[in-house]
């Protein structure tokens, strides 16, 4: 049996201050709603947008982002548990028709994004911190890249100062300090 908190929130839009459930412990590591505002006040209006939820948790990006108008959300998660919360959360929220979770592997979900040519007008990427022990975030940004639409952005959250040479070639950046989370905005240089 799976405890539940409900620590998150809808920040605005259709369903604005849902409560999101999040499975109790360290299963996942929910952006705060500081940093969500942040987020989505950089990107303002994403009305019509598509949108790919990488390391996706209980949903709180994707679904803030439906919440705002994005016509579609693609959420990524692997753990099935978490999975689970995840398609509670899109039914409490009436999300469920402009939704499509995949309950796998990030990097085997972008192959079949990219198999199927499937893209995205903005990218969120969360992975759990643990991760950059062997990626960087100009790896994971090169990564999502290959289901990135042309004048797309990718948001990424990360836990380390980012210098010029991870900025990848061809992509601008940038990025917003909160203490120890660092949020950064890549979009093509050649937009």
């Amino acid at each position: 049996m799976v405890v539940y908190e409900f620590v998150l929130q809808v920040l605005t839009g259709k369903v604005k201050g849902r409560k999101l459930k999040v499975p109790r412990g360290r299963t996942i590591r929910p952006t705060t709603s500081r940093v969500k505002k942040v987020i989505f006040d950089t990107l303002g209006d994403i009305s019509d947008f598509e949108v790919l939820d990488l390391f996706a948790g209980s949903g709180s990006l994707g679904i803030e982002a439906l919440s705002r108008g994005a016509s579609k959300v693609t959420f990524v998660e692997k753990n099935p548990s978490v999975c689970r919360v995840l398609r509670e959360n899109l039914t409490l929220c009436g999300f469920l028709d402009r939704a499509t979770v995949i309950c796998s592997d990030y990097g085997l979900a972008l192959k079949r994004l990219k198999r199927s040519a499937k893209t995205f007008d903005l990218v969120f990427i969360d992975p759990p911190y643990s991760l950059y022990e062997k990626k960087s975030v100009s790896e994971l940004v090169r990564e999502a890249e290959s289901v990135l639409r042309k004048d797309g952005i990718i948001v990424i959250e990360h836990n380390y100062r980012l210098e010029d040479k991870d900025t990848p070639e061809g992509f601008t950046r940038v990025t917003k300090p909160f203490g120890g989370t660092q949020l950064s905005f890549f979009r093509r240089a050649d937009r």
